[in-house]
């Protein structure tokens, strides 16, 4: 119950248009229950009379005499006349039906569509808005699938079942209540079947929800294996493990495909069954009107529109299994893509929140931290170190040592468990997380490009920026000049990831586009590891020169890096085990007196 009410929360303030959607429904239904009665009219008051010359003398019912009503006494010579208006009375109902039905379908139409635009944004909305731990916890294949496939299954349930839950029930209850008007035993043995095709369907709506949701979670993990091939086709085929990938996707497919022949076969048994039973009660229904016919309960006339109202009853309860099979998959859905929904977005909100220049002061005080998906491994463990506003300082140590670390825990993507960090004396986590990522410029080691111009992925981090400024960036990260070979220049559209780019030239638009923004704080991860010596050199006087007197941290692991940096901190284990000038910490043993041996002998 509680995934079904998070399902249909999603028609939000659009549940008004169902509810008026819902009354031209029913309204639809009650005046087809005025057909089968046109239909005993002709029957008991037109064939009989026309074979026998007597009028029935048994009592039509009030919808059947409204029907009479409307004609004129029938005698033998008006029959073309009696035909023609009784033809106009089905028409004119049809009509109404036809009209109510269209204008039903087009409010339940109009607001599916308005409901579900609201939903693909809302997720959209919450995904970029959800922490860096959201974003650990749920695979990128999942959150495609639930933005994608999940939205879609909502849609079809909304679009044609929410409409056929209603228009069925409508069609139930106005049926038997005509029948109750002509007979109420036969009208209790037409239905007599409903607890037991009720009781079949709950049973299998349950068991539906449960393979569903076993079914989505394979598909997810099918979808992840697509998603990353996809993104890391190149590594794919560098090392010609296509065979092996292929046969990856087989055996999750393999396990898929299993799930969905369990699907396949819950529904061959419901249907099994459904269909016996509602064959069952039509033979009822028929049996039972031959004899309440013959017995002269009922009329003819009644019986033919009796027997209507019993299909009309019956028939749904089959629509009834399938129905609850896509409440089903909905409702799983539903609940796929609200614990996406329900998760808290990042909180930006904080003490200092006005645009302002940082000096660049950074302090580190006794911090520990552990990501929250291995609590237990600690990356960083009461880690100290202060850096002077304008300094231009080095984070080196081997791989693990907790230096992306001190970046992400710097720019607030993750909170430390213990200490402290300050910027100008400010402890960070009362500045506002926009502010505080809009004043530190990071340069990251695997950059990511849109796939588009790379004029535009510059531009991304100022998007006011002028074209002078795009292409002064785009000179200080020595890209313009690699750019004149290309026709179209930084109009140069990258494709998806940038991957029509070499990794040094991802990079150094990556740079381009951290200098743009015009930092308090510049960070550079690793930024020239993938350019040749040369162009590293040109980069870091063009930086250096624009740096001015910003506060600089890197993370470098080759000496020609770590030329212009007044100080290096060397981590161990997340851990400060040195700290000094780059000629002193050369005679001292340790990380960087190896890493500065090991690199002057090549």
């Amino acid at each position: 119950m509680k995934n079904l009410r998070k399902l249909f929360s999603i028609l939000g303030p659009w549940r008004a248009w169902y509810a008026a959607a819902g009354v031209l429904l029913i309204a639809t239904s009650f005046i087809r229950m005025l057909e089968p009665k046109v239909i005993q009219v002709v029957v008991d008051g037109v064939v009989l009379f026309f074979q026998s010359q007597e009028a029935s003398t048994s009592e039509p019912g009030p919808f059947a005499k409204i029907i009479y009503n409307l004609l004129p006494e029938i005698t033998l010579d008006n029959l073309p006349r009696i035909l023609l208006l009784l033809a106009v009375t089905y028409l004119v109902i049809a009509g109404l039906r036809a009209l109510t039905m269209l204008a039903a379908g087009a409010l339940t139409a109009s607001s599916t569509e308005r409901a579900v635009k609201s939903l693909r944004d809302r997720l959209f909305r919450r995904i970029l808005e959800l922490p860096l731990q959201g974003h650990d916890e749920i695979p990128t294949g999942e959150m495609v699938q639930r933005s994608t496939g999940d939205v879609d299954t909502v849609r079809r349930f909304m679009l044609n079942d929410v409409a056929e839950m209603i228009r069925l029930g409508a069609l139930f209850v106005g049926a038997f209540i005509m029948m109750v008007t002509v007979h109420v035993p036969y009208a209790l043995i037409a239905v007599s079947l409903v607890p037991i095709i009720g009781i079949t369907s709950v049973v299998f709506f349950r068991k539906e929800a449960k393979v569903w949701q076993e079914h989505e979670d394979e598909q997810d993990k099918l979808t992840a294996i697509v998603q990353e091939n996809l993104s890391g086709i190149r590594v794919v085929k560098a090392f010609a493990r296509e065979p092996e990938e292929i046969n990856r996707f087989d055996k999750q497919n393999d396990v898929k495909f299993k799930v969905g022949l369990k699907h396949v076969d819950l529904h061959k048994n419901f249907w099994s069954v459904s269909d016996a039973l509602v064959n069952l009660q039509v033979t009822l229904s028929l049996i039972a009107g031959t004899y309440f016919t013959l017995n002269q309960a009922i009329t003819l006339g009644e019986f033919a529109s009796f027997f209507t109202y019993s299909i009309m009853v019956t028939w749904p309860l089959r629509q009834v299994g399938q129905v609850t099979s896509r409440m089903g998959m909905a409702a799983v859905a539903a609940e796929r893509m609200y614990s996406i929904l329900e998760r808290d977005p990042e909180d930006y909100q904080a003490e200092v929140s006005e645009h302002k220049q940082f000096a660049g002061a950074i302090e580190f005080r006794n911090v520990s931290f552990a990501y929250p998906t291995k609590p237990e491994e600690k990356v960083l463990e009461n880690l100290s170190f202060k850096i002077q506003p304008g300094e231009n300082v080095a984070l080196v140590g081997p791989t693990g040592s907790g230096k992306s670390t001190v970046v992400a825990l710097l720019q607030r993507f993750y909170e430390p468990d213990s200490g402290n960090i300050y910027l100008d004396g400010v402890d960070i986590s009362t500045i506002d997380k926009g502010l505080l990522r809009a004043r530190i410029g990071a340069v990251l080691q695997r950059p990511f490009l849109f796939s588009s111009s790379i004029r535009a992925n510059i531009a991304y981090a100022n998007p006011d920026a002028s074209g002078g400024e795009v292409e002064s960036a785009a000179r200080d990260a020595s890209i313009l000049e690699v750019l004149e070979r290309f026709p179209t220049g930084l109009d140069t559209v990258v494709g998806e990831k940038g991957l029509t780019l070499s990794g040094g030239q991802q990079q150094r638009v990556a740079l381009a586009r951290t200098l743009l923004a015009d930092p308090d704080v510049l960070v550079l991860d690793d930024t020239a590891s993938a350019v040749d010596p040369i162009t590293e050199r040109k980069i870091a006087t063009s930086v250096e020169a624009r740096r001015g007197r910003r506060t600089s941290l890197s993370i470098a692991h080759r000496l020609t890096s770590l030329e212009a940096v007044e100080r290096i901190l060397v981590l161990e284990k997340g851990r400060l085990v040195q700290d000094g000038r780059p000629e002193q910490l050369r005679t001292e043993p340790g990380y960087y007196a190896m890493i500065s041996e090991i690199q002057l002998e090549d």
